[in-house]
Parts: C-alpha cells; sequence; structure tokens
C-alpha cells in the first residue's frame, strides 16, 4: 500500500524552462491517497506493457518538474546531462545500479542518454520511504526482481548551466 504524501503541483500560470505550463500555486498538493491510486493504475498498464514500465509526468515547476513511475520489471540503462534524479520509494522493491558504463550506448537526443544495462555500477536496494538521488551525467539502471513490482515519486531537476 502506498502511503506518502508526495508535495507538487497542478499545472497554472506561467510557462517552465520545460516548454509546459508552470505552477504559480504557492503551494500544491498529491495526497497519499491520490498517489496510491493513481500508482495502482500505471502499475496495472506497467504489468500488461512490452517494456513493464509506466510513468505519468505530474507537475512541472521552473527548473524541475515531478513524475510518478511504476515498474514491473528492469528498465535499460539511463543517463541524464541536465537533470538529477530523486528517486522517492512509494511500494515495492528495486535496485539502482548508478555509476559504471553505459553498454550499448545511444544519444537519444535533448541530452538524454539510453543502453541495454549498466555495468559496473554500484547496486543501492530501494524500499518504500527510501530517497535516492542521482546526479547528472551519471549512467543508471533501475532492475527489479521477476514477480515484484515498484512504484516512485520521481523529482527531475533540471542542473544549472
Amino acid at each position: 500500500m502506498l502511503r506518502f504524501a508526495a508535495y507538487s503541483l497542478i499545472a497554472l500560470g506561467s510557462v517552465s524552462a520545460f516548454g509546459q505550463a508552470a505552477s504559480s500555486a504557492p503551494a500544491d498538493l498529491h495526497t497519499s491517497a491520490q498517489i496510491h491510486e493513481q500508482g495502482e493504475k500505471l502499475l496495472a498498464e506497467a504489468q500488461k506493457a512490452t517494456g513493464k514500465e509506466k510513468s505519468v509526468k505530474l507537475d512541472t515547476y521552473a527548473g524541475h518538474f515531478t513524475m510518478l513511475a511504476t515498474r514491473a520489471g528492469s528498465g535499460g540503462a539511463e543517463l541524464h546531462e541536465r537533470y538529477s534524479d530523486f528517486f522517492i520509494a512509494q511500494d515495492g522493491e528495486a535496485t539502482v545500479l548508478v555509476g559504471g558504463t553505459i553498454v550499448d550506448r545511444k544519444d537519444t537526443g535533448n541530452g538524454e542518454i539510453r543502453g541495454t544495462k549498466v555495468e559496473g555500477g554500484t547496486p543501492y536496494v530501494l524500499h518504500k520511504g527510501d530517497v535516492l538521488h542521482i546526479a547528472p551525467n551519471v549512467p543508471h539502471q533501475t532492475t527489479v526482481a521477476p514477480g515484484k513490482t515498484f512504484v516512485y515519486f520521481v523529482i527531475k531537476v533540471e542542473e544549472p548551466k
């Protein structure tokens, strides 16, 4: 069961650096019940999907945005040249390999790199409530054991140029 009050936003007002409406509200709240409900729906979709991963961008601020992501299987390697990631585990368990090198590295544009896997990374096992920060330009891969699932709140922060 998901029980995390995640603070993010409702898109209102101005345009952010991401080209989408940025919140201009003084505060925005996604309740733990809302996060749980949306996480359950995304997880059901992920379990049916080929890649076993589904995510949704929740809200956008100037310089950062929030997402809710789910995995019913392991993902490939990724690297974000301009963004830090904060993963906040909501439910389930995953191992995130951080560092090392990306196998079959491909530039997908806009500072995003993908690959088949990370080799030589440091494993971090995430459980409900854990928070992991991944700096920009650092390879990482989220792996989920067979039969397990993982739901996590993501804050993506654009690094200053």
